[in-house]
């Protein structure tokens, strides 16, 4: 029994290989050339960075206490309290605040009711998207 099973030529295979190659490269080019062209000013994990000093509970208010750690005015976008265990959202405040260049800043968190005993998440967040979290205990 002849099986007459032709391959794929030298010259086919050759082309095909280098055309897969140029394919490849561009796609990295394209990939490695939008990553490098973004400016600093654009990452604003360079040009925003804010710390939760601490966080107070008295009754149904929370105050968190943010510090802005760079040198140009920061605007927080909102505040989260999160419980721990859950994950889920107990209250938030959407109002916007500006934190000078090393300021501090008290956030008031009003909840609906007094946390009970328990583990929470306080979160922070940038207009420009940077977050802070504290992890606090409730006894």
């Amino acid at each position: 029994m002849v099986c007459l099973v032709r391959g794929v030529s030298p010259l086919v295979a050759t082309v095909l290989l280098i055309l897969i190659s140029i394919a490849t490269s561009v796609i990295l080019w394209t990939w490695v050339s939008s990553m490098v062209s973004q400016t600093p000013s654009e990452m604003p994990f360079l040009t925003e960075r804010i710390k939760i000093e601490a966080v107070s509970v008295n009754g149904n208010i929370v105050k968190i206490f943010v510090r802005n750690l760079m040198d140009n005015e920061v605007r927080i976008g909102s505040s989260y309290i999160v419980n721990g265990t859950s994950g889920l959202t107990i209250a938030q405040n959407l109002n916007s605040f500006r934190i000078s260049g090393g300021g501090v800043i008290e956030v008031t968190v009003e909840l609906r009711t007094i946390l009970p005993k328990g583990v929470y998440i306080a979160k922070v967040t940038t207009s420009k998207g940077y977050e802070a979290s504290y992890v606090f205990a409730v006894t």
